[in-house]
């Protein structure tokens, strides 16, 4: 039974999870795998002097059994003398006004109500003793959120090099830090996945027709996120929880094959532990590092090879044809993807297919072109092939985000210019990018509650056809600013803000070829807000 106990301090030490005194949201279920997380967790408060609370998502979907499993995540924390909160969500609704499944909606919300209880417990907002908060979609949060979606792929084009960005939109990282990892005295939020769910990710990845990286699967540390089981086998976690007397809640939609996951949990690695191979899961685990290692290799190459060759220039990325044809064909296919992924912003749903249609333009006449996901537009040029966003790269009127960085004093009047906002620096919790609406994108109102942009276009009025164009300032999925509209509440500044960022939209200069244009600060040196 120490088994259980000695991976999971093994991989906290392995990619620096976790720092002495350090403060960590669990995430609570009820069920066996966050039970044994708990657990463990509570066990490093006399070793690491870490500070433990959790937090339970109550989903809307299972009715009287998920009361029963949000009660039982109340007690158990009663127990352990850890804090608790409780958040609601309709899944269900969320689903239906985001056109998604209810297991994509259910992941994204759980995460937003992650991140917003981490980010409130920063803030000192964190309620002293059990609670309860609705997240989505008629909940105030919790004071002080900050962004919503650990998964999220941000936008491009505020300065920072290549590297950041395109790693946080299309690269990988499986190394130490397997992921960027959050800074030092940010609170964590530890989520009980385990190998067995590492094994289904990268067969349903696989099955999927993914690449390197789907193969990869799940990073142990994916920004405050932590998956200190992820090399512990389930059947490892449930005789652990018998050896220690502990109990759990059983989720009855686990016992379906109604998703894809549980019939690969259910059917298809059971046999191939039976029929194949009775370590089958080990296997998979071990390729998919092996595929983390690779993707973080040639991701690394193609983006040093873009620093040096790819041009940017009026709004669009040119792939230079002369030196991208020197590339292995694995190369190119990495090269064209951070380039998609940096010009539209996030990568989920570019594929290789999309790959291939840009690769396709190199052997046509210039002019040719292929619109992708994203409002993203690949053309051939002479010179190789550009990519940019459709609306502003390729004649089309653009618009351009002018920041400037300065110290706040109390009573300055703040500019009532539509089109120049200051935004409180302390608030910002990432690096903000000028972009269009993504799905699951929100702004906080001045009564505290949060409300997707999508609705907010709606209840505006904005007609349909103009909404994809409309810009938006973002922090992650927490949108700062609709440009022309309105600002979100929550970085408004006030009598606590010590810093401004300023953003001014413009029409770029003619001979300045740059997206967004960084000013430099009173001081003389150039400010993130950070």
């Amino acid at each position: 039974m120490e088994d259980v106990r000695r991976k999971f301090r093994e991989t906290i030490e392995q990619y620096h999870m976790l720092r002495q005194g350090g403060r960590v949201v669990a995430a609570v279920s009820g069920g066996a795998d966050s039970v044994c997380l708990l657990a463990l967790l509570c066990g490093l408060r006399g070793e690491l002097g870490i500070q433990v609370r959790a937090v339970h998502v109550h989903h809307g979907l299972r009715g009287a059994e998920a009361d029963r499993d949000a009660e039982f995540a109340r007690q158990l924390c009663e127990r352990f003398e850890v804090p608790f909160v409780l958040r609601r969500v309709d899944v269900r609704e969320f689903a239906r006004a985001e056109k998604l499944s209810e297991e994509e909606a259910g992941r994204l919300l759980r995460y937003r109500a992650f991140e917003e209880c981490a980010a409130a417990w920063e803030s000192g907002a964190w309620p002293e003793g059990p609670g309860e908060g609705t997240v989505w979609p008629d909940g105030a949060g919790e004071a002080g959120c900050g962004h919503a979606w650990p998964e999220e792929t941000r936008a491009a084009g505020c300065g920072n090099a290549w590297a950041k960005e395109t790693r946080e939109t299309g690269g990988g990282n499986h190394g130490a830090a397997a992921g960027d990892p959050p800074e030092t005295d940010a609170v964590r939020v530890a989520v009980a996945h385990h190998g067995d769910d590492q094994a289904e990710t990268i067969l349903h990845n696989l099955c999927r027709g993914s690449g390197l990286k789907g193969l990869g699967g799940m990073r142990p540390v994916r920004g405050r996120i932590i998956r200190p089981l992820i090399a512990v086998g389930r059947k490892e976690i449930l005789e652990w929880l018998s050896a220690n007397g502990l109990s759990f809640c059983q989720d009855s939609t686990n016992d379906t094959d109604h998703y894809t996951r549980n019939r690969i949990r259910r059917q298809l690695i059971p046999m191939l532990q039976e029929q194949v191979n009775p370590g089958a899961v080990e296997s998979i685990l071990r390729v998919g590092r092996l595929a983390g290692q690779a993707d973080d290799y040639l991701s690394g190459q193609a983006l040093e090879w873009t620093g040096r060759h790819a041009r940017e220039e009026d709004g669009r990325i040119l792939i230079p044809e002369k030196e991208f044809e020197q590339l292995p064909e694995i190369l190119r296919a990495y090269v064209i993807f951070q380039v998609m992924a940096r010009v539209g912003g996030r990568a989920k749903d570019l594929t290789s297919g999309h790959v291939d249609q840009v690769l396709g333009l190199f052997g046509m006449q210039a002019g040719r072109s292929q619109d992708l996901p994203y409002g993203i537009r690949a053309v051939r040029e002479y010179e190789g092939v550009a990519v940019g966003r459709r609306e502003t790269a390729f004649g089309q009127p653009r618009t351009e985000a002018v920041f400037r960085y300065f110290s706040y004093k109390k009573g300055t009047e703040i500019p009532k210019n539509q089109y120049t906002k200051w935004f409180d620096c302390g608030r910002i919790k990432g690096t903000p990018v000028v972009r269009n609406r993504q799905s699951g994108d929100y702004i906080t109102l001045a009564d505290g509650r949060t409300k997707t942009v999508r609705r907010f276009m709606i209840d505006e009025k904005i007609p349909r056809e103009k909404r994809d164009s409309v810009l938006l300032l973002a922090d992650g999925s927490h949108i700062l600013w609709i440009v022309g509209y309105r600002i979100s509440e929550y970085y408004k500044v006030g009598p606590d803000t010590v810093r401004v960022m300023e953003v001014r939209m413009e029409a770029p200069a003619r001979d300045d070829p740059a997206s967004d244009v960084i000013k430099e600060d009173e001081n003389g040196g150039k400010d993130h807000g950070r």
